[in-house]
């Protein structure tokens, strides 16, 4: 991140405001600590896909990630894929996403300055006077085994309330 910031400065960031539909995905599960989320979503999509694909269920990239809003020293993180209506397979939990109100912002590059975005992102939810919920959601559009990791591309989504105060 600071090779980052020392070649090009702070990136910018467009956040918006937008309505994200209900999903359904089927999940699987980790705990790991923050400096484990990368090898956490590895494990994750390593046996999600395996039984979706012994299942023979058709699911909709792009793979989602789960996360809570704040990164505790032990935290409960889930990666899924968006499947069909009715889709029930033994070894699989799914969760449903309520839909509604949501800011965001693109991500083009490694996982490592995914922070960079976030800051962006929690910033501007601030300023608006919103309230962030969880669970935070990436979407990975781009992935590591489709492009180098400067060309990655996630997007991140945090479901937002307006504030009572």
């Amino acid at each position: 991140m600071l090779e980052r910031l020392a070649e090009g400065g702070l990136p910018g960031y467009e956040v918006t405001l937008g309505r994200e539909p209900e999903r359904r995905l089927a999940v699987v599960r980790a705990v790991c600590t923050p400096a484990e989320i990368g090898t956490g979503v590895e494990e994750c999509v390593g046996r999600l896909l395996p039984v979706l694909g012994r299942a023979g269920i058709a699911w909709e990239p792009p793979l989602w990630g789960l996360y809570p809003l704040d990164l505790e020293e032990r935290m409960e993180i889930a990666v899924g894929a968006q499947t069909p209506q009715g889709e029930v397979m033994p070894g699989l939990e799914f969760e449903e996403l309520p839909g509604g109100l949501v800011a965001e912002t693109m991500h083009i590059g490694p996982y490592a300055q995914l922070p960079l975005a976030y800051n962006a992102l929690f910033a501007a939810i601030h300023e608006r006077g919103l309230r962030p919920q969880a669970p935070v959601r990436e979407a990975y559009l781009v992935g590591p085994a489709e492009a180098p990791q400067e060309e990655l591309m996630t997007r991140l989504i945090i479901p937002v309330q307006e504030s009572t105060a």
